[in-house]
Formats: structure tokens, sequence, C-alpha cells
């Protein structure tokens, strides 16, 4: 993603909220139960999900590192469907947060988050959430998310083969964003591959 395109257009986006205190301690709260997660153990076989190497890439020039990647922007973008996500750097903890029609998700569902860690190591699963995504939006008043048309992918970081992170809109589901890392953090697993997929037909984490 080009930094004109993150800054993009003016008006509302239909998200807009001050983080409050409470909402920093809920932000905190869900961080920190992300690196609880990333403490198991991991196993078992590759994730079964949409094929996202063969979208169309609309990203800009990638962080070359982690430290890079820590310096990178906010991007507020958007699918055909209407979820409405933000890629965002939160306490070191690089990853993306989506709101919208998610069918198939638990009763009390608001949003859908997976992060990672300041040196993109994976947190485990991605979770859907019950607590309001305005407290992890943000104030976006002011900001037009970049669309994400179906067919295309945004590539957040791929430092290797194991270690990147994507979200994308096959023709097959209204998105999926998926999370490739080294290893858990605070674990000397394999490789590991998170994610999660929003369709009409169900959607999931893992």
């Amino acid at each position: 993603m080009t930094k004109d395109k993150r800054r993009s257009g003016e008006g509302d986006c239909g998200i807009s909220s001050s983080l409050t205190v409470g909402g920093r301690f809920l932000v905190g709260a869900v961080l920190a139960l992300m690196v609880l997660t990333g403490l198991l153990p991991t196993a078992g076989a590759e994730p079964n999900y949409p094929d996202v190497d063969s979208l169309i890439d609309d990203s800009g020039p990638l962080p070359r590192d982690a430290a890079e990647l820590m310096q990178t922007s906010n991007l507020l973008f958007t699918t055909p469907s209407g979820i409405v996500c933000k890629k965002s750097v939160v306490r070191e903890a690089p990853g993306v947060i989506c709101a919208g029609d998610m069918p198939g998700t638990p009763p009390g569902t608001r949003a859908v988050a997976m992060h990672g860690t300041y040196d993109a190591l994976a947190n485990g699963p991605a979770q859907f959430l019950w607590i309001d995504p305005d407290q992890f939006f943000e104030d976006t008043r002011g900001q037009v998310p970049v669309l994400l048309p179906t067919g295309h992918k945004f590539v957040f970081w791929a430092f290797s083969s194991t270690q990147s992170f994507v979200c994308g809109v096959p023709a097959s589901a209204a998105l999926i964003c998926v999370f490739k890392a080294s290893s858990e953090y605070l674990n000397t697993a394999p490789a590991v591959t998170h994610g999660f997929v929003i369709s009409a037909s169900g959607s999931r984490v893992f």
C-alpha cells in the first residue's frame, strides 16, 4: 500500500470513536490474552483456507525487517461485502481487526482480530471478539477506507516463505487473512499458520 493510498480521501467511514481509558484497558487485555494463547503449543497439519497467492497484489513497498514493520502506517480498508478492517501496530503488536457481517460466528461476536509480536512471531490463532470494535478502530473520522476489491490482496509483510501476513478477497469468500510465522511467541515450535476466513458458508478462525 502506498502512502497516498493510506491517506486517500476525506469523509466518514462509519466507524468513529475516540479510544477511552477503558478502551485502552480492553485493548491491552485482549492483546494479553493473545500472548497467553501463543504460549500454548501448536501442532497439526497446515490449515485449509482459500488460495491467496494467486490474488492480484495491490501492495506498495513492504518493510524489509521487523524494525521497519514497527514503523509502518496504519491502514483502514474495506471489502465489497462491507467488512471494515484496520491494520495497525498496537503496543508493538502488528495485526488486523475487522468488523462487519460475519456469518456463522458465535452469538455476540462483534469483530475478529489477529495480532503478532514485535518480531513478527505468532500469538496463537485469530479470535472472534465480543468487544465493541470502535475501541480498536480509534477515531477514524475524516478517513475513507481503501477498497480491497474481489480478486485482490494486501501484503503487509513478507520476510520469507514462513514469515508473512496477507489479507485478500478471493471469489469464494468475503475476506481471508493469513498470518505465517516462524514460530509462536516464547515457543520453540516449528513454523505456524494462523488466520481467519469470513464467508457466507461460515466464518472461522485458525
